[in-house]
């Protein structure tokens, strides 16, 4: 099973989308620290968890695999909820083009989302951040 590949399968979507916005936001996925903790700056974490992945799919392998993906998109606080809106609309649409994106020929991870929970808000008294979260799960395939 190549975790990488299906990471990733998820991973520059959520760069890209991020990326494309005016002023650009930077995303910190698993494992990577973000500087910007306490500032006041925004930003994107993001968790890829893995669930069940030894599923036998229709070949002898096991090359399906289920997980979740978990977005925090902070903003600055006392700016109101209109960019941190804009943010998680700019995740949730490029799942949404990953979705409908088909699969392509040759080796690779067929990659899909399935229904999205939240965004929720919340602006934790301890912390300088507005905060939406959603999550959603996720089935992927590896296929050679």
């Amino acid at each position: 099973m190549n975790y990488q590949a299906i990471r990733a399968a998820y991973e520059v979507p959520i760069a890209t989308a991020c990326a494309a916005l005016s002023p650009a936001v930077p995303v910190f996925f698993d494992n990577l620290a973000a500087s910007t903790l306490t500032s006041t700056s925004e930003y994107v974490m993001v968790n890829i968890t893995f669930g069940l992945t030894t599923e036998v799919a229709l070949k002898a392998d096991f090359d399906y695999v289920r997980g979740a993906i978990i977005c925090r998109v902070h903003t600055p606080k006392g700016k109101g909820s209109v960019r941190n809106q804009t943010i998680v609309a700019a995740i949730t649409g490029a799942f949404q083009t990953l979705n409908a994106t088909p699969r392509a020929a040759g080796a690779g991870v067929y990659a899909r989302v399935n229904q999205i929970d939240g965004p929720t808000f919340d602006a934790p008294a301890d912390l300088p951040h507005y905060i939406g979260r959603f999550s959603c799960g996720f089935i992927a395939s590896v296929y050679t």
